[in-house]
């Protein structure tokens, strides 16, 4: 009997101890987050063409704050089509579960990033509040996600770009050395030119310069001037009676004086 009931009293202990660890288990994950049976949610639907690291337990926070998770990333078919997002191909598809204390700030005009916490944190989805004139997402609602940056296309594409460059140079490099030869020798000979006596001549060169370009500028405001006008206007009715005056006219007046001119 005593070995019979010591045996009971051993299996007590290991009951309990084991319902102990699954008891902390649920409190760890209620702390997560990772288990809310307290917290309703309601479920909305976001398309991407690229999710960017994303998987399933992500973070989905709000202004920053965490307010839900991703449960589930579903791939369509490359031919399929979201009606409710203007037509456009997307080939995934994330649900995502969000606190109902978070719906007053997740409208229809919001947007949905990838983001990520830090330099080299975990990604999540960031939900950024809707203007408060917007409807408030309903629940099970299809959205269309804000693509992330393809960072490996980016540096494919760069590459490429950098592998022409060089290309160019190999292919140019008698021009280009001419070429900087050239400006080396110009900046050389600016250098000479700004020391010295050369540097004499240099500001005495701008200040002439700088002379000519005031005497033009006093040249044009006295253009501007009415007496000036007025002179060019007279200078003008001058030429113009000058042109109506032609040889008879000219040859009758010298006759009438009694000039006699055989030119005429």
């Amino acid at each position: 009997m005593p070995t019979k009931a010591k045996g009971i009293h051993r299996e007590l202990w290991v009951g309990a101890l084991f319902l102990t660890v699954i008891i902390l288990l649920v409190v760890f994950g209620w702390l997560m987050g990772a288990i809310g049976p307290l917290q309703s949610h309601s479920r909305f639907y976001v398309l991407y063409n690229f999710a960017g690291g994303i998987e399933i337990g992500s973070p989905v926070r709000v202004a920053g704050v965490k307010v839900g998770k991703v449960s589930t990333i579903e791939f369509l078919p490359e031919v399929s089509q979201s009606a409710e997002t203007s037509q456009e191909r997307t080939s995934l598809k994330l649900t995502i579960d969000v606190s109902t204390k978070a719906l007053p700030s997740v409208r229809q005009d919001s947007r949905f990033y990838v983001n990520m916490a830090g330099i080299i944190g975990e990604k999540y989805i960031e939900i950024s509040p809707g203007t408060s004139s917007a409807p408030i997402l309903t629940n099970g609602s299809t959205v269309r996600g804000v693509d992330p940056p393809r960072i490996d296309q980016l540096l494919s594409q760069g590459y490429g770009v950098f592998g022409r460059i060089m290309d160019f140079m190999d292919a140019n490099e008698k021009t280009l050395t001419e070429f900087l030869t050239g400006m080396q020798e110009l900046i050389s000979d600016a250098n000479t030119l700004l020391k010295g006596r050369e540097r004499k001549k240099l500001v005495t060169l701008l200040d002439n310069l700088n002379a000519v370009t005031s005497d033009i500028h006093e040249f044009s405001l006295r253009l501007k001037n009415p007496e000036t006008q007025k002179f060019y206007d007279q200078v003008f009715e001058l030429v113009e009676r000058a042109h109506q005056i032609d040889k008879p006219v000219i040859k009758q007046f010298l006759q009438e004086e009694g000039i006699r001119a055989r030119i005429f």
